[in-house]
């Protein structure tokens, strides 16, 4: 079975295995749109500090929760009385009638009260009286209901902070004829499907102020994942056209053969195989099975690998890897000599470790507490590995920046670290789909380093003449550009935009330093 769009880019396959899903109907090459389309439905997810700061119902706006306005008919939180969305059925409009069989107003234990993460799936049944089309097409989305059986744990918490509370709250108190009219199907089992089709299906949307929605899209959600996405999604945010507010257009990022499938990522590409995994059956309900998590090595990162355990008369040289990635229960094996570790024990340590790195990240991360971390993780772990990267992408940013961190030898090891991270990077993320931001990070601090070292060559006179720092120069420069172009699909978001700003600031930095000095390229 399949369904072939109007572009020709791709079309819609149906298996077993996969359910639907998207093939490039044509060789598709890095540029080119595979799709664009405007959600079903969106709806505002809880700031991360709900006591202090929740979304506005009608514009997603942060308001305060103790000096905001309130919607005059259902009471929520609202920026101001006169905000468009709130009139707009797209946005607050049809919800507010429901809302409102519940008008009272609380300032405690507000979180409780006001559960923005139950509006999205209220607005999904709600479809049913907006458009009976997009709720048909919602309606078929896959929910999973399979893996979300009564006593679950991913059950249990969409009974208590959704289900019960919408229908206790609000669709009980509704009057017959308010029901027959906005809710013709409406059920506690209704709610449950749902939720499944949102936390299978739903996009993150993050907005310049630092709000959060949650979109669900027709065509997107059919694509699958694969832990080397071959596309990237943005999404329109800066529109002055409010009906063409949060469209999505998916990219390809590498070349994508006719009858190849088209896929995008669902978890973090900076996780070792085990945690990509984990997370992926936990939250999507599948397990992975694509060419890097079949890959002990994952495409010869080793960003997973520990170094051997060894035994009695201590380690080799060797690094342990799964035997078989794809099984939980697989064991370690060095590649050097005869030592294995069960997996659980790997899990174990990982864990440990993976929580160590957070602390210190979490603390500010200073130069001494990172390089001490690295220090001690190194010993059991593979150079490579991705607590290693994450503690060593934020060394990085540090060395360099303060007058105690600027000596040649620090500035070799950024340099050295950065080209290190760069090559990882590129080898996870060739077409910048998931990690274009760290990949900007990277080049920009390699510029800066490679700067630095040719200004201080040049000043303690090691190096006679500017001519003879052309070849880091040359590469600065060349960073800089890699940089800048990294982020061109980013720069609608808040933190690619304020990194893109930062790149070129340095740019012109550079242009303005390399003139005082009649260097030419």
């Amino acid at each position: 079975m399949s369904q072939e769009n109007n572009n020709q880019t791709y079309e819609v396959h149906k298996s077993e295995e996969l359910g639907r899903y998207l093939v490039a109907a044509r060789d598709l090459s890095p540029g080119d749109v595979v799709l664009s389309e405007l959600p079903l439905i969106f709806g505002p997810k809880a700031m991360l500090d709900p006591e202090a700061s929740m979304p506005c119902v009608g514009c997603y706006k942060p308001v305060f929760t103790d000096v905001g306005e309130r919607c005059s008919r259902c009471g929520w939180p609202v920026c101001s009385g006169n905000c468009p969305g709130l009139n707009d059925p797209r946005h607050h409009g049809v919800e507010c009638i429901i809302l409102s069989t519940r008008p009272e107003c609380v300032l405690d234990n507000m979180a409780e009260y006001y559960r923005h993460d139950a509006l999205l799936p209220l607005r999904c049944l709600l479809l049913q009286y907006t458009d009976p089309e997009k709720w048909k097409t919602l309606s078929e989305m896959q929910s999973h209901m399979e893996c979300r059986l009564p006593g679950t744990e991913i059950y249990d918490e969409a009974n208590e902070f959704v289900v019960e509370y919408l229908i206790n709250s609000f669709i009980d108190k509704l009057d017959d004829s308010t029901k027959n009219k906005y809710l013709k199907d409406i059920s506690a089992d209704l709610i449950h499907v749902m939720c499944g089709i949102i936390d299978t299906n739903a996009l993150e949307i993050r907005l310049p102020d630092g709000a959060e929605l949650n979109a669900l899209y027709p065509f997107t959600c059919l694509m699958e994942h694969s832990c080397i996405p071959n596309t990237k999604h943005v999404f329109n945010l800066c529109t002055k056209d409010k009906n063409d507010s949060y469209r999505i257009t998916v990219k390809v990022v590498v070349p994508i053969p006719k009858g190849s499938h088209i896929a995008t990522m669902y978890s973090h590409a900076l996780w070792g195989t085990q945690a990509r995994r984990q997370h992926l059956k936990d939250t999507k309900y599948f397990s992975c099975t694509c060419q890097r998590c079949s890959d002990p090595t994952e495409l010869g990162t080793y960003l997973s690998a520990m170094k051997c355990f060894g035994d009695d008369k201590g380690p080799c040289d060797g690094v342990h890897l799964p035997e078989d990635p794809l099984d939980e229960e697989t064991e370690w094996a060095c590649s050097k000599c005869s030592i294995k570790v069960n997996n659980s024990q790997i899990n174990m340590l990982i864990s440990q470790m993976g929580e160590e790195v957070e602390n210190v990240q979490m603390m500010g991360g200073s130069v001494n507490m990172l390089e001490n971390i690295l220090c001690r993780l190194s010993t059991f772990l593979h150079p490579n590995h991705y607590h290693l990267y994450s503690i060593k992408h934020s060394l990085i940013q540090l060395y360099g920046r303060q007058p105690s961190y600027m000596s040649e030898e620090i500035l070799d090891k950024k340099i050295k670290m950065c080209r290190d991270l760069i090559i990882i990077t590129k080898t996870l993320d060739p077409g910048n789909a998931r990690l274009s931001l760290y990949s900007a990070v990277l080049y920009h601090e390699l510029h800066s380093a490679l700067l630095l070292k040719s200004k201080k060559a040049k000043s303690d006179g090691s190096i006679k003449s500017i001519e003879e720092t052309k070849p880091l120069l040359d590469e600065a420069k060349e960073s800089l550009e890699v940089a800048l172009n990294s982020l061109k699909d980013d720069i609608e978001e808040t933190s690619g935009k304020k990194l893109y700003e930062v790149i070129e600031e340095s740019q012109r930095d550079f242009n303005k330093y390399c003139k005082e000095k009649n260097i030419s390229f």
